[in-house]
């Protein structure tokens, strides 16, 4: 009940004491658990929080600043748009709601869109004076209502023939269908006002006389049929205007209008939170003519819930059409329909609500016949709609048992008999489909004994699949009735759908509810937010973005199926096909994926974080827009493939009854006996893939929401928002922390923020300019100016801040109210106008009418002068003459012109009476042929969006397959990639037996040269023992020299002078020789550096060998890898397709040779083993050498101590030293010389191992660069023994003949390394022989203390 209404002094004085008090105190909203917020007022303050006395003044709160919201100012109360609250925020949102809701102003405009909250009452809303005072009026001009709304979207649909939807969502049981009856009822109204009921179009206003039978309220149902639990419900009690809305309204109107209490009474039932909740979702599109009037109307239905039909909480009651029906049928019907119990002895009833409170079951199923009556159903189909009923009703009560072997019987077959009798079909046939299914194992068929669990099962599904069929065809004869087809239509869509639930258990109905809840309301959040930034930024206006936070598109793809991952909906239908999965493997699948599979890889898809596992129970967990729901997935699989037995389809579908033949009219087309065969199958098939039979309900779901959004997309949208006040339903009570959550979910408080923050109100350039031009006269001169500048330029004019409006580049955006202000400045400015302009009419009038009296006063005198002439010439002969005579001289033309007129006009006439006839009759064939091409194309659309969700469906099917062909694509590439390689191998192979014969040859080369050598050796030994024979002369005559050093004595003292002199010449010589000992040792330090040259060239050459013996094993597993690779390939294609037999034996071709390519491997790995030995005994030669070399540079470091103590001991032995020297350097030489020899041999045997481990290069290209490196050593040995012949001329000739040697040598040291090893080996061993003489030698003279120059003369030149 609405608030007695105060006087203006009364209001007034409230209002200013109101104000008072506010400005008084310093007023917050305070949070509180239970009421929401409540109202406070400041005490006092600290940095961090505030000391608030509660409104009641009772209680003292510290509060925390964050948490407190500003409170508006009185004036503000009961505001019609949210928007305009100077405060915006949750608690002043809430308390405007709850003080116009308290004061019966049930709708609040919020921005764009409409907020209704559900009263639970009936209140004075929605009469005829009502809907005349929204008729044509401005959203401002009016309070807040639905029905300026519907005026809204009629007006748009008018100014830019543009498709307009309505959508009115909400939770459940927030007043959803009553808004949607609303709409209908105020659009039948105005279109029936745009003609007077004596002119009634061709399309619609058919019939003009009352309906008796309509409710007095102009709607559907009478005002005690939903008094309590629905919103909106009308009081139009002793209205007189109702009976004349009702007259105006046509037959089309009537229809549209009546068609809701049969869609309610077949589609709505009782749940727990509202007493008519609609159990399917419909959206009515309204076809308008171009002049305004109703052309036709076409209903739409998604996911009827039929499982009601067999199963419901205790605390709801089945749909309303069964309730109806048992109470309100004459006994005639019931016993047409062999009904004779009430609702408690059905068993498909009983265990359900049987009396609601406001709704009356007698009084409904008489406004259900009447609506039947109007919309056009005849007597035979409404009895065939009741006999679906009933037979449902019978089917609940067959009972079913089992037999000891578990097989279902039937004890009774009396209510079988009655199924039978309503549906038409022979009672054995429908036994035994129940019972005992015949089904097809291969070509032939076979009986299957049912258990009692599954027959029952299938009379509950044969329950379910009747009243589905039966509501679909029930709506496509609502809209035949109600088709107009017209060519140039433009529609009105209102969508009504189940709103988000959230029950105790969950199951696939509320799965499918919820995911069309998050699709529309992902689809009014793109709208409302994203759609507005989207403008802003194309019109380049800059303002502050606001992050909404509502992205539901994660949540939608966990439901359908997003990126790589399996959707909930795609994965059950992926199960439905699987031969063994059952829900517990659906659970599983799903948890496996969308909570398992993120924990062990990490992948971030964003439906993950909207996904849970249930804990305690077979089911998961979704988070959605409005809050979490938990889903029990018992049944899921059996509730999406919708199975029914073939056999009862069979049977039914030969039904004698004509209309139950009709609804499963698709099984009609598969043969019923065991001599269908094959051909049954054949059938089945072609007919599944024409006309979709097999399609699970999620497919069909997905399709029809698919078309819905489709749609809604391509129309200008508005949004009503209903709201649940309390969950006890009762009126005038607001449960606040329900209500926030509501407008939470719904958007509606981000909306108004956006509303406030950006520009609601937007004109085209050219549209502002053309409507408030007249505003800003002589602002803009003649002639063209650019849009944007002529805008400009009268806004500035217009004394607009710049804060309210904004210039884009092709529209001009305006604050909330801006417009408003516009329209009344231009309403004034035009009623001046008008006011001045009827003035001047006025004035016209009234001269025109004195011009008349004045004219004629004229004419009189001019007839009176005209009648004194008459008198005077009417008696005169010749004028009486002249009157007989005139008539005659015009009166044959005259006569001809006329009759040819008259065939002229005959002519036009028929000529257009046929162009009548043709345009009409084009006309009706261009609209039948529209009609057709859009069943045609909706047809299409139907067929493709089949077609892409089953591509979608079987593309996961064909991976595999593609997989497959991919795998056998690359066994393909494999074998030919080692074929290739066999070639290639084959090729390495014959080279590497040609460069073994090229070795081959160059060994018996080598080894011919090997016996030249040994003849050399043999000379060199020779020569060596010709020398040892001199050292052991030398050594003879040095014992004899020692006697003379002691016989010589005696002469020391005599000779101190002469010692003296020759210590002097002996200092010299010294210092000569030192000289000479560095120039030698400047020049071993050239050969060690030049060996350390070597060294890294030899190491470089060792990586390189290493590498080539990696690649070589390398090739070496990657054969075995293939080998094994193409063994496992064999098995997988043999046991895929048999038609890859030619690829086995071509495989197993390969496989042989193969086998030969190891063979030949190995013998390669034999080969570089030795080679790897070879190169592995080089290196300990080299080794030794560096040993050898390091114990000749001590010995030379000695040699050199010695000889410096011997000069310093025995100066008068200087020739004797001097011939010593000599003999000493050429040894060394000719070690040096040795030394180098072995250096670079252990570098040719270097390369000679890079040469055979690269075989995949150029031969010719190594041994060119062999040759060039052995023409550089050879310069280098050249130059060193050049240097050296200077120094020693007496060793020039053995230098030349070891230089011819080494050469010769260096030309086969690739292939004779393993020769020569032996023989240095030899020569080391003499080498050191050689030396240790020498050492004793060396000894032998230090002993010497004492002899005598003058005789050591003969010996020195007897030892030269």
């Amino acid at each position: 009940m609405s608030a007695p209404r105060l006087s203006q002094s009364a209001e007034a004085a409230r209002s200013a004491a109101e104000q008072a008090e506010w400005n008084a105190k310093k007023w917050v909203w305070v949070p509180d658990i239970k009421e929401g917020y409540i109202a406070g007022y400041v005490n006092d303050e600290d940095e961090d929080s505030a000391e608030v006395i509660l409104d009641s003044g009772r209680q003292h709160r510290r509060v925390r600043f964050e948490e407190l919201f500003k409170m508006n100012p009185p004036k503000f109360d009961r505001v019609e748009d949210i928007a305009d609250l100077t405060f915006l925020n949750e608690a002043s949102v809430v308390h405007n709601l709850r003080l116009r809701y308290g004061s019966g102003a049930i709708y609040t405009y919020s921005g764009l869109f409409l907020v209704a909250i559900n009263p639970y009452q009936s209140l004075p809303l929605y009469s005829d004076a009502i809907i005349q005072q929204y008729r044509g009026r401005r959203r401002d001009e009016n309070p807040p209502h639905i029905f300026a709304v519907a005026e809204r979207a009629w007006v748009n649909m008018g100014d830019e023939r543009e498709n307009q939807s309505i959508l009115i969502t909400g939770e459940s049981g927030a007043g959803k269908t009553e808004s949607t009856k609303k709409v209908i009822q105020y659009l039948a109204a105005i279109a029936a006002d745009t003609h007077s009921p004596t002119t009634p179009t061709l399309s619609h206003s058919r019939s003009n006389t009352t309906l008796s039978s309509m409710p007095t309220t102009g709607l559907p149902r009478r005002t005690s049929t939903r008094s309590k639990g629905h919103v909106l419900s009308p009081s139009m009690t002793g209205s007189g205007s109702t009976s004349t809305a009702r007259g105006r309204l046509g037959l089309l109107e009537r229809q549209i209008l009546q068609a809701n209490p049969i869609l309610e009474a077949f589609g709505n039932a009782q749940t727990q939170r509202n007493n008519n909740s609609s159990r399917f979702g419909k959206f009515v599109r309204i076809m308008f003519a171009p002049d305004g009037s109703i052309a036709g109307a076409n209903i739409d239905w998604y996911l009827l819930e039929k499982s009601r039909v067999v199963y419901r909480n205790e605390a709801e009651r089945s749909f309303h059409v069964f309730y109806q029906l048992l109470s309100g049928a004459n006994v005639e019907l019931k016993n047409a329909l062999l009904l004779g119990g009430s609702v408690g002895d059905y068993e498909f009833l009983n265990k359900s609500r049987r009396e609601v409170d406001g709704i009356d079951d007698k009084e409904d199923f008489r406004i259900l016949k009447a609506a039947f009556d109007t919309v056009g159903f005849e007597s035979s189909e409404q009895l065939n709609l009741y006999r679906v009923i009933a037979a449902i009703l019978h089917i609940g009560n067959i009972t079913i048992t089992s037999s000891r072997s578990d097989d279902a019987t039937m004890p009774d077959t009396a209510q079988a008999e009655r199924v039978c009798h309503l549906l038409g079909i022979p009672i054995s046939e429908f036994t035994r489909a129940v019972l005992r299914p015949r089904a097809l194992a291969g070509r032939e068929w076979v009986t299957q004994a049912r258990t009692g669990q599954q027959a029952t099962e299938e009379l509950g599904a044969l329950s379910k699949t009747l009243y589905e069929k039966s509501f679909g065809a029930l709506v496509e004869r609502i809209n035949r009735a109600l088709d107009r087809p017209s060519s140039k239509s433009t529609f009105i869509g209102v969508l009504d759908i189940a709103g988000f639930e959230i029950f105790e258990v969950n199951g696939y109905e509320q799965l499918l509810i919820n995911y069309t809840n998050e699709k529309l309301q992902q689809f009014f959040n793109h709208h409302m937010f994203v759609l507005e930034q989207e403008e802003y930024a194309r019109e380049n206006i800059h303002w502050d973005y606001v992050n909404f936070g509502l992205d539901l598109q994660p949540t939608i793809d966990l439901i359908e199926s997003g990126g790589n991952v399996i959707g909930i909906l795609s994965c059950l239908d992926e199960e439905c096909i699987m031969p063994k999965a059952d829900d517990r493997t659906f659970t599983n699948k799903l948890n496996t994926m969308w909570v398992w599979s993120s924990q062990d890889n990490g992948d971030s898809h964003p439906g993950k974080a909207k996904y849970e596992a249930s804990r305690f129970e077979q089911g998961f967990i979704v988070q959605h827009y409005a809050a979490k729901v938990e889903y029990r997935t018992d049944g899921w699989l059996e509730k999406n493939k919708d199975p029914l037995n073939d056999n009862l389809t069979r049977v039914l579908a030969a039904s004698t009854e004509h209309y139950i033949a009709s609804l499963f009219s698709d099984y009609a087309d598969v043969p019923a006996g065991p001599s269908g065969g094959l051909n049954a199958l054949t059938v089945g098939k072609r007919r599944a893939m024409k006309k979709g039979v097999f399609r699970t309900v999620a497919q069909r779901h997905k399709e029809q929401l698919a078309s819905l959004m489709s749609q809604l997309r391509s129309t200008q949208p508005h949004f009503v928002r209903c709201i649940v006040p309390n969950v006890l339903k009762k009126p005038g009570r607001m449960d606040v922390p329900l209500v926030l959550d509501q407008l939470r979910c719904n958007g509606v408080l981000e909306g108004i923020r956006i509303a406030r923050l950006g520009y609601p109100n937007r004109l085209p350039f050219v549209e502002f300019r053309q409507r408030y031009e007249i505003l800003t006269p002589g602002i803009l001169p003649k002639g063209y100016m650019d849009g944007r500048e002529a805008c400009r330029r009268m806004v500035q004019s217009l004394d607009l801040d710049d804060t309210i409006f904004k210039l884009g580049t092709s529209k001009i955006f305006f604050k909330a109210g801006v417009l408003a202000e516009l329209e009344e400045r231009r309403d004034g400015l035009l009623f001046d106008i008008f006011s001045r302009l009827q003035a001047s009419a006025r004035m016209w009038t009234a001269r025109r009418q004195m011009k008349k009296i004045l004219n004629r006063a004229v004419a009189v005198r001019v007839i009176q002068r005209n009648a004194r002439v008459y008198g005077e010439l009417r008696e005169w002969p010749w004028w009486q003459l002249y009157t007989k005579v005139r008539p005659l001289l015009a009166a044959t033309r005259n006569d001809e012109e006329l009759r040819q007129k008259e065939l002229e006009l005959s002519m036009a006439r028929e000529r257009a009476e046929r162009d009548k006839q043709e345009r009409d009759a084009l006309q009706k064939l261009k609209m039948t042929l529209e009609a057709e091409k859009r069943k045609v194309e909706d047809d299409l659309e139907a067929e493709r969006a089949l077609a892409i969700d089953k591509e979608s469906l079987l593309e996961r099917t064909k991976q595999r397959e593609a997989d497959l062909e991919e795998e056998v694509a690359t066994l393909q590439s494999d074998i030919h990639l080692l074929d290739s390689q066999l070639n290639r191998a084959m090729r390495l192979q014959k080279d590497s037996e040609e460069k073994y014969e090229q070795l081959r040859a160059a060994f018996d080369e080598a080894a011919d040269h090997l016996v030249r050598l040994e003849k050399d050796e043999k000379e060199w030994r020779q020569q060596e023992q010709a020398l040892v024979e001199k050292l052991k002369g030398s050594q003879e005559e040095i014992r004899a020299l020692q006697s003379d050093i002691e016989q010589l004595h005696k002469f020391s003292q005599d000779l101190q002078h002469t010692v003296t002199q020759r210590e002097e010449t002996l200092a010299r010589a010294k210092e000569r020789e030192e000289n000479t000992v560095g120039d030698l040792r400047g020049k071993l330090k050239a050969e060690i550096d030049h060996k350390l040259l070597l060294k890294e060239k030899a190491d470089l050459l060792e990586n390189e060998s290493r590498k080539g013996k990696e690649q070589l094993s390398e090739m070496t597993r990657t054969a075995a890898d293939y080998t094994t690779m193409l063994q496992r390939k064999e098995e997988q294609i043999s046991s895929l397709n048999s038609q890859l037999d030619g690829l086995k034996t071509e495989h197993e071709h390969a496989s042989v040779e193969i086998m030969a390519l190891r063979a030949d491997i190995d013998t390669l790995d034999a080969q570089l083993l030795a080679e790897k030995q070879d190169h592995a005994a080089d290196l300990a030669s080299l080794d030794k050498l560096r040993n050898e070399r390091d114990d000749l540079r001590a010995l030379l470091a000695t040699k050199a101590s010695e000889e410096t103590r011997r000069s310093e001991v025995e100066k008068s032995k200087e020739q004797e030293l001097s011939g010593l020297r000599d003999e000493r350097a050429k040894l060394h030489q000719e070690l040096n010389e040795l030394k180098r020899s072995l250096l670079e041999i252990q570098s040719k045997a270097k390369l000679d191992l890079e040469q055979l481990n690269r075989e995949h290069t150029s031969l010719q290209h190594s041994h060119s660069s062999l040759i060039e490196r052995e023409r550089a050593a050879q310069s280098q040995l050249t130059k060193t023994q050049s240097g050296l012949s200077e120094l020693e001329k007496a060793r020039r000739t053995l230098e030349s003949e070891l230089l011819s040697s080494r050469s010769r040598l260096h030309e086969y040291e690739e292939q004779l390394a393993d020769a020569l090893k032996a023989k240095e080996n030899d020569k080391f061993s003499q080498l050191k022989t050689n030396i240790g003489i020498l050492k004793m030698w060396f000894l032998n003279i230090n002993r010497r203390k004492k002899f005598n120059f003058e005789n050591w003369k003969p010996h020195e030149s007897s030892l030269r």
